[in-house]
């Protein structure tokens, strides 16, 4: 980019979903023209804080300027912690916090860390309505997430091309469920099915009750679901680190992607598998329901239950998210795989209308304005 930046945009650079939603951002501000300066964020114990160091972020990032102006606007593209510590650090210029919750209503510390913000950018209405309920009165404008335009990579993964395959993303997060995702998954097939469920996740659990040290292993987690049925179908369990190319390719390689969250601020890995055009099948609440339309035919039923999330600082009592029903998503699997499901013929329709919706034109101009 050339002249003097009109903007900094501070996001993390590692693999959490944050970093990967900064990237498209990023991208979007370029595909409009607005210069941006890159200010670098690393998760501490404090929460995240200037990196001095951002060697392992990708080139395009890396290629950014860092040098700004004072006075310049920023965004904040993250978990809020800091947000009162940049503030001091960084006391001149707009205060932009973009960030995401996902239960109902927000933590009682966000009020305070959300504080120093002169306006806040959440990627739903769902989202800001949640935050406006429980109090938030800064301005707070919806900023769609972006579609991925990455070319595809082969994903270094075994896939039988004669199966049908499955395909689900998430860290082992309490709030993600990937459990009841493999039991429905268990429950709809069996190893006399021709099909397979790709779990693409962490080596270990990110926030989850275990008794033991093995339990906090994905591998332990997958096998304690599957060693429940007697005759179970293929899983395949990969806690590698891919490439987003390689990403791009897994989620194009698949027949269905199937995510029974309790709740989704967006969903991105959903978000993807329906610009690629692939069927979703996904519980009924939450943001993701923004993009997929409250008619979409691969909604999951649910029941609204206490947000009981292992992390108490930040779940708290009084919050609710959704249990997905696991026998209705079984039967919406079988009907997918059995092409049966009107979930297969919106898939092409629904494609389209993302790439249009939240290409990175039709978001760069939307923060352009939301900047001017």
């Amino acid at each position: 980019m050339l002249g003097v930046p009109e903007l900094v945009y501070a996001c993390e650079f590692d693999r959490s979903g944050y970093a990967a939603a900064a990237k498209r951002y990023l991208r979007a501000f370029g595909a409009v023209g607005h210069d941006v300066a890159w200010l670098p964020l690393r998760n501490t114990m404090h929460g995240r804080v200037p990196a001095s160091d951002a060697g392992t972020a990708p080139e395009t990032m890396k290629a950014l300027p860092r040098q700004t102006i004072a006075g310049s606007p920023t965004v904040w593209h993250c978990m809020p912690q800091s947000w009162p510590a940049m503030r001091t650090a960084y006391p001149q210029g707009r205060f932009i916090g973009q960030t995401v919750w996902e239960a109902d209503p927000i933590p009682t510390r966000w009020h305070e860390e959300l504080a120093p913000a002169d306006e806040l950018w959440v990627p739903t209405r769902w989202n800001a309505e949640v935050l406006a309920a429980s109090g938030i009165t800064v301005p707070i404008h919806v900023v769609p997430h972006v579609v991925q335009t990455l070319a595809a990579a082969p994903p270094p993964v075994a896939l039988d091309p004669s199966r049908f395959v499955l395909l689900t993303t998430s860290t082992w997060d309490w709030r993600k469920r990937p459990d009841l995702t493999l039991h429905a998954y268990l429950r709809a097939f069996t190893a006399d099915d021709p099909v397979s469920l790709v779990v693409k996740t962490g080596a270990r659990v990110h926030a989850w009750n275990c008794d033991t040290a093995v339990e906090t292993h994905t591998w332990w987690q997958v096998m304690n679901v599957v060693r429940q049925y007697p005759n179970p179908a293929e899983v395949i369990l990969v806690t590698d680190e891919w490439t987003d190319a390689q990403m791009v390719g897994m989620t194009a390689a698949a027949d269905c992607y199937v995510s029974l969250t309790c709740s989704e601020g967006w969903g991105l890995g959903a978000f993807d598998a329906a610009t690629a055009g692939v069927p979703v099948i996904m519980t009924g609440h939450g943001g993701q329901t923004e993009w997929l339309g409250t008619e979409h035919p691969g909604l999951v039923p649910f029941q609204l239950v206490p947000a009981d999330h292992p992390d108490t600082s930040m779940f708290e009592l009084g919050m609710v998210w959704a249990i997905a029903d696991v026998d209705a998503a079984a039967d919406m699997m079988r009907a997918v795989f059995h092409r049966s499901s009107p979930i297969i013929d919106v898939g092409p329709v629904l494609a389209g209308q993302l790439a249009d919706r939240y290409s990175e034109q039709a978001i760069g101009q939307l923060m352009t304005e939301l900047l001017a």
